[in-house]
């Protein structure tokens, strides 16, 4: 999952190593909040994670709450509480973003993200596991 950013300044990275918006990936201010609310919390970032590996970015509900309970090393975990947090709360805000799609029904989450949400998505959980 983990893609290097060289710090050369080249597109897709600033020279401190760091993504950066690229021209075909401009993104607004207002975006960006939006994209840095959803990357606030942890279950969201492993869920986008997981799915960013993904081959196809497809991936069955109880597959990620499998994930992020597992992911969630040293927190306790109720995986049905877990479970009712992702339906309720977490997929709902990721859809709402548009870097998901959830079908509650088929129980299917599908990854909507660009390469500017999964580069920061991996900085983030470098930085949590200090990779």
């Amino acid at each position: 999952m983990s893609k290097e950013h060289a710090p050369t300044g080249e597109e897709g990275a600033t020279t401190d190593g760091g993504p950066s918006v690229s021209d075909e990936q401009a993104a607004t201010g207002t975006e960006l909040d939006r994209l840095f609310e959803v990357l606030a919390d942890g279950h969201r970032r492993r869920v986008l994670a997981y799915l960013a590996d993904t081959d196809d970015g497809v991936a069955a509900f109880s597959d990620l709450v499998e994930h992020v309970a597992d992911d969630s090393a040293g927190e306790s975990t109720d995986n049905e509480r877990l479970a009712v947090s992702l339906h309720h709360t977490h997929l709902p805000k990721l859809a709402d973003a548009n870097v998901v799609e959830y079908d509650p029904r088929s129980e299917v989450v599908r990854y909507r993200g660009d390469g500017l949400v999964t580069d920061w998505v991996e900085l983030a959980r470098s930085h949590e596991t200090g990779e």
